[in-house]
């Protein structure tokens, strides 16, 4: 294993084999800033050297490689390091064929095509790079020079592909790589279009890395693992896939590992939230083994998990997948649109889009899970979730307290609750975290004294969202109701400007036909528009006020954290 310096051309540069990225291998995951940085490094190395282009020396790091591409074998040579840097070569060499085939230079797109495309000793056409997590997408359209009409990419890193691509071929289009070359600062206003895209081609090929070559394939996973343990490259997530990948290696009849990762990283991405894998991995850990950092899941992966219980492992993260998904994009369809679960609904949305918290999803996995199992009551279920929704409201919207003192509480909840096995075992087990809650939660002194500062503006303003929560359950209290009602909005008594006109004491909530016609005007001019309202807290705020005034709005936010505390969190004072 003799690190030697090698370049691009010599590596892709590869006769009668191909490169094959292993199973355990990271998907390709390059962001824009990533090949944005990549295509503008390539092109401000290159240089003019009497009136003729020259590209120069540009490192590209180190490569680790598993067999040896320089002897005649029929086995692949593994990249076990250089994946996401050789995937982007690709991609940009298919951009610059493509332009090149639209320009009409047929030679110099199949040229350029042959770091893409080999062939063995019969002649047959062998892609210089294969990937397993990308196929076919990246096979059948980036690998190929007659593209036509694609499928479109189905999963993430199909997408990001595609991205990638479609980047490529803008920015080298004529004018926007005429941009990108003016900006160097060096005067390549003369050479032409083609004359540019050489370059750019040529300097990749230039472009030198260490060579890292071992011939022991045994050794590429615990290769991987050395290079990528030190606290940067790989994530806790791809050091998990790889050892997980290397225990569990039958690929035939079919590969169970790739399947069920690869679906697992389906289920997460089939929402617009694009709920991320190493989150949710570590949120089921904590749910199920043991409360667990971001730094030392993997650790406690080997620690806790043993190589027998590998698939089963797999097996179960696919089925918290699917929960997982429910908790962070709620639908109601979830549920088959049944009524009396739209409440769980806007619940888990509120934790979401109003709380932002995210560890709350560490009991809300077994909570889910267990209400599968029906080893929880509906009842208990619905008492436990509405009491940390308010628990939450008052801890960490209202007095802005983080959830670092919460999160053992719900690791140690979830665990307990996953090894229940009746109904009345988890009733005791949702009492001991209530009990576990009920120190932390804030005295009515403390809640009110945050309350009364909420404030609600048109612009932008921290405190919105979590005011426009407040206004909306208070406004279901009156109307003896459970759901936000989607026709209402949050109403500015006296007219909004500064002061005391934004403060929680001087909202209301108002259908939005009505709230619209009541503009901006005073209260007097808005009386007869609120007469029209169906919501009763409206009723009860015209017979209770004649007149309103900015010396009322602190009295009234008082009276408002007074029935929030006493009537909706049903706690005395």
């Amino acid at each position: 294993m003799t690190p030697r310096e090698s370049t691009i051309s010599s590596i892709l540069n590869i006769k009668n084999r191909q490169y094959e990225i292993p199973r355990f291998q990271r998907e390709y995951s390059w962001e824009k800033k990533h090949y944005k940085e990549f295509l503008e490094d390539m092109i401000s190395n290159i240089n003019i050297k009497e009136d003729e282009i020259e590209v120069t020396q540009y490192f590209m790091g180190t490569m680790l490689f598993v067999g040896d591409k320089d002897k005649p074998s029929k086995e692949p040579v593994y990249v076990v390091d250089g994946q996401q840097r050789l995937t982007t070569v690709t991609i940009l060499f298919s951009a610059i064929a493509q332009i090149f085939k639209k320009l009409g230079n047929g030679v110099l797109a199949n040229s350029i095509f042959e770091y893409i495309m080999t062939k063995n000793v019969d002649g047959e056409g062998i892609r210089v790079l294969k990937t397993v997590s990308s196929y076919p997408y990246f096979s059948f359209y980036i690998q190929s020079l007659d593209k036509g009409d694609a499928n479109q990419p189905i999963s993430e890193e199909e997408i990001k592909i595609k991205e990638t691509y479609d980047f490529f071929v803008k920015n080298l289009r004529e004018d926007n790589l005429r941009q990108l070359f003016k900006k160097t600062g060096k005067d390549f206003g003369k050479f032409s279009h083609i004359a540019l895209l050489k370059a750019i081609r040529d300097q990749v090929l230039a472009a030198t890395v260490i060579e890292i070559i071992t011939e022991d394939k045994k050794e590429a996973n615990r290769l991987f693992e050395i290079l990528n343990s030190k606290g940067k490259g790989l994530s806790n997530i791809d050091m998990i896939k790889n050892k997980i990948f290397e225990e569990l290696n039958t690929v035939e009849p079919a590969d169970f590992a790739s399947e069920k990762w690869k679906n697992i990283n389906n289920i997460l991405n089939c929402c617009n939230e694009g709920i991320g894998f190493a989150t949710f991995l570590r949120h089921y850990f904590s749910s199920k083994y043991k409360s667990v950092s971001k730094a030392n899941l993997y650790d406690k992966f080997k620690e806790l998990i043993k190589i027998p219980e590998y698939k089963d492992f797999l097996k179960d993260l696919e089925d918290n997948a699917i929960i997982y998904k429910k908790i962070v994009s709620p639908q109601r369809q979830d549920y088959d649109n049944r009524k009396e679960y739209f409440w769980l609904v806007q619940t888990l949305d509120v934790f979401n889009k109003v709380f932002n918290i995210v560890n709350i999803r560490v009991p809300f996995l077994s909570l889910l899970e267990a209400k599968e199992r029906d080893v929880i009551t509906t009842r208990v279920f619905k008492n436990i979730v509405l009491y940390i929704e308010n628990f939450h409201f008052a801890y960490t919207a209202v007095l802005s307290k983080g959830t670092n003192r919460v999160e053992n509480h719900y690791s140690t909840f979830a665990i307990k609750l996953r090894k229940s096995r009746s109904k009345n075992e988890t009733s005791k087990i949702v009492d001991e975290l209530k009990r576990n809650l009920e120190s932390l939660f804030p005295t009515y002194n403390d809640f009110q004294t945050k309350f009364v500062t909420l404030i609600f503006s048109k612009k932008d303003n921290p405190s919105n969202m979590k005011t426009k929560y407040a206004i909306n359950r208070l406004n279901c209290y009156f109307e003896h109701s459970e759901l936000f009602d989607e026709r209402g909005s949050v109403e500015h008594i006296l007219p909004e400007n500064e002061g005391l006109s934004l403060n929680i004491g001087n909202l209301i909530l108002l259908e939005n036909n009505l709230n619209v016609e009541a503009g901006n005007g005073d209260y007097k001019s808005k009386k007869p528009i609120y007469s029209k309202s169906k919501y009763k807290w409206v009723n009860d705020f015209l017979a209770n006020n004649v007149d309103w005034m900015e010396n009322s709005v602190n009295k009234r936010a008082e009276t408002m954290a007074q029935i929030y505390y006493e009537k909706i969190f049903g706690r005395h004072i």
